[in-house]
C-alpha cells in the first residue's frame, strides 16, 4: 500500500513551505543589510576579499557586526590582516566536515562575524 497524503497534510506542508521561504527571504535581507554596512566600513579591495571568502565557504549564515568576536586570532595573509576563527567542527566523522565562525575586523573594535559550514 502506497502512502497518499491527505488534503490536510498537503495544506500543512504548503504552509510550512511558505514559512520556510519567508524565513529565507528575511535572512537574505538581513545578510544584505549587514554586507552593505561592511562595504561602507572597509576598502573596496578588502570588501572584494570578504565576498571571495564568503563565496569559497559552502554555506554561510548568521551575518552580524559585533564587538566581541568568537575564536582565536589567525592570519591567512588576507588584506584585512588578523581575524578570529572559532572552528567548532574539525573534520567530523567523515574527516571532511568543517564548521564554525569567522570574525573579520571592519573598524575600530568592530568585526564582521559569520558562521560557516563546509
Amino acid at each position: 500500500m502506497e502512502f497518499e497524503p491527505s488534503e490536510t497534510d498537503m495544506a500543512a506542508m504548503a504552509g510550512m513551505d511558505a514559512q520556510i521561504l519567508a524565513e529565507e527571504r528575511a535572512e537574505e535581507q538581513r545578510r544584505q543589510q549587514v554586507l552593505a554596512e561592511v562595504k561602507s566600513l572597509v576598502s573596496k579591495e578588502v570588501y572584494a576579499e570578504i565576498i571571495c571568502e564568503l563565496t569559497e565557504c559552502c554555506y554561510t549564515f548568521g551575518y552580524e557586526i559585533t564587538a566581541q568576536p568568537a575564536g582565536a586570532l589567525q592570519d591567512n595573509g588576507a588584506g584585512w590582516g588578523q581575524h578570529y576563527v572559532n572552528q567548532t567542527t574539525n573534520g567530523g566523522m567523515s574527516g571532511d566536515e568543517y564548521a564554525g565562525t569567522v570574525a573579520i575586523p571592519v573598524g575600530e573594535g568592530r568585526f564582521f562575524q559569520f558562521g560557516y559550514a563546509m
